[in-house]
């Protein structure tokens, strides 16, 4: 149905172990509609039977996701650029598959995530994958 795609300009090959939590909403959401969330080594995908991703197509429906994202890995902390203040969150715009940066700074978060990721999905008719891409930039020394 969908995968999320992270990438690392310092990191390319490298394990970044990321770990994308739904929030209570979407995992709701996936129980309801039979979705399930499958990490990969550079992201996450979500999956579901080919018959149900079709049937959402065809009501129009957007799915509201919502993932919290987080590693193990210090490095991807340490060596990133963030775009803007930790903690962040992506945001995927209309139509874009590249998902913007947005600070959630002043949250008051207690065990921050790396990053979130909010999508409105809405599948393809034809049941084709939806990519969604997450950039993250390595520090200039």
């Amino acid at each position: 149905m969908l995968a999320i795609v992270v990438s690392h300009a310092h990191l390319v090959g490298r394990a970044m172990d990321l770990r994308f939590i739904p929030s209570l909403e979407t995992t709701a959401l996936m129980l309801r509609e039979g979705l399930l969330l499958r990490h990969t080594p550079d992201g996450a995908e979500l999956w579901c039977d080919a018959a149900q991703a079709s049937a959402a197509a065809q009501r129009f429906v957007v799915l509201p996701l919502v993932f919290q994202v987080f590693t193990r890995n210090a490095r991807v902390q340490s060596c990133t650029h963030w775009p803007v203040a930790r903690p962040l969150r992506y945001v995927c715009a209309e139509g874009k598959a590249q998902m913007q940066a947005e600070t959630l700074a002043g949250s008051g978060a207690s065990r921050r995530p790396l990053l979130s990721v909010e999508i409105d999905h809405r599948p393809a008719r034809d049941g084709a994958c939806a990519m969604y891409r997450i950039a993250l930039a390595a520090k200039t020394a």
